[in-house]
């Protein structure tokens, strides 16, 4: 599991806090935190080490046992608001922030850094974390939030300048090896990523989090046997390890298996824990089968979607997804103008979304899910030159890649562009745009049917040209 997520801004600095939460933040003196309770001090503890682990259940049981220990404990209410949905966190963060005067200088730190999150201000959030790094250099949370955000600005040298400054002070920090991994992936770096997750890997071979790293770096760059071999050794040490289905779900949609794709995304989320994971894992299983064309169980995918509990804080999110899954459908059912408006509303909903969502931060608005079917239903309806631009936003994205399902969408963007490219003629580049897919990732099945397009229009250029 690495720090960040897909297409939800909030949900990306709520994980980051979380999976950074997970690090060793203080020393095992109790008088790093402020707590009148040895046994609340002690909960609290295990349930920092359950972050680190990325046991998020377990980490939420633990904070609440060490706030029902100690209610004034202001370092449990802010880690069970890192693993708590919208309006609780508000709440926690709120009565965490009203502990203050009896807080040390670093815990007041944090509590500033969740209500920095709360109020989806990037700047002030990463300048609070910069705030943390220069006083506190030990703090690996702080490091990991700049790191974060160097990469996110295509600051990737600085981002991996804060790991080794980390791995100096302390060289068995499994969780900077995670990280590092990470960051040389979303390069395109694959052996030193793997390299890294390896070295994580043998520094905690007892927990889940290392072989699902390696796995999902495995599965997006194409050695899909080895992903799943490493995800399930993830899901035998816990399973209900959410992720490891969300990215075994990646490693059988690259190998075209359509069923055990949808299978694992459905178990994903399924065994999420917040309404982030719970839609994002819908959405990719809904994609998948809804792009393969079995409409009745995307239809049924949609529906258990929208029955999913979560958080009224978080309906606009539901909605557009709704909105979203309704365009697709109708895409697929040759509805194209029903297809365009629904796709319109969705857009409209998240650019009013993500406007808060970015407030703070270097990286521009950009759904490549949406640009991706909104190009697909105008190819559908033969207007090519107006998809070309389309696939061309997801070949050059306007954002740095610094997660895996970025760089996929580039994969589909290459691959749809360079379908019609070679409609027109321009097969030198179509065959560069395949050439860079195979570059990053050999075996990607949603390319396969472009190649096959690009393949026939050669033969049909040689034979005119033998004629």
């Amino acid at each position: 599991m690495r720090v960040g997520r897909a297409w939800k801004v909030s949900a990306v600095i709520l994980l980051l806090l979380v999976a950074a939460g997970a690090a060793t933040v203080y020393s095992k003196s109790s008088r790093d935190v402020t707590t009148s309770s040895d046994e609340a001090y002690q909960a609290w503890r295990e349930a920092i080490e359950n972050e680190r682990r990325f046991y998020f259940k377990e980490a939420r049981v633990g904070f609440a046992r060490a706030l029902e220990l100690d209610p004034q404990f202001a370092m449990a209410m802010v880690g069970l608001a890192r693993n708590s949905e919208k309006t609780q966190r508000l709440a926690l963060t709120e009565r965490a922030n009203r502990e203050r005067g009896r807080l040390t200088d670093h815990e007041r730190l944090h509590v500033d850094l969740m209500l920095a999150m709360n109020d989806q201000n990037m700047k002030r959030f990463n300048d609070i974390a910069r705030t943390i790094h220069g006083k506190y250099p030990g703090d690996i949370r702080a490091a990991q939030i700049l790191a974060k955000a160097e990469f996110d600005a295509g600051h990737s040298d600085r981002a991996f300048q804060i790991f080794g400054e980390v791995l100096a002070r302390e060289p068995n920090n499994a969780d900077a090896y995670n990280q590092i991994g990470y960051y040389y992936g979303y390069r395109g770096e694959y052996d030193k990523a793997i390299e890294n997750l390896k070295k994580y890997q043998f520094m905690a071979p007892d927990q889940a989090n290392p072989y699902d790293s390696l796995g999902e770096i495995q599965a997006f760059s194409g050695h899909y046997d080895e992903a799943i071999a490493n995800l399930s050794e993830a899901l035998k040490r816990k399973p209900d390890f959410f992720e490891s289905y969300g990215h075994l779900g990646v490693a059988y949609e690259g190998k075209g298996d359509v069923e055990k794709a949808v299978e694992n995304y459905v178990r994903a989320s399924k065994e999420a824990i917040t309404d982030g994971g719970r839609v994002e894992n819908r959405m990719k299983a809904f994609r998948v089968a809804a792009m393969a064309g079995n409409l009745p169980l995307a239809r049924d995918i949609a529906l258990q979607a929208q029955a999913l509990p979560h958080d009224k804080a978080y309906d606009a999110h539901w909605e557009i997804g709704t909105y979203s899954a309704k365009g697709v459908i109708a895409m697929q059912e040759g509805r194209y103008a029903d297809a365009e408006r629904d796709l319109l509303v969705a857009k409209q909903k998240w650019d009013v979304l993500v406007a808060k969502e970015l407030k703070g931060s270097d990286r521009k608005p950009y759904w490549p899910f949406w640009t991706f079917v909104s190009a697909r239903n105008k190819v559908a309806q033969g207007k090519i030159d107006e998809a070309i631009p389309l696939f061309e936003q997801m070949v050059n994205p306007p954002n740095p890649w610094s997660d895996f399902e970025s760089r996929r969408w580039v994969y589909e963007g290459r691959a749809g562009l360079a379908e019609l490219l070679a409609r027109k003629g321009d097969l030198d580049r179509a065959d560069r745009l395949l050439a860079e897919n195979h570059k990053w990732n050999p075996g990607w099945a949603p390319s396969r049917s472009a190649e096959l397009a690009v393949a026939e229009m050669h033969r049909e250029k040689v034979q005119a040209a033998s004629r």
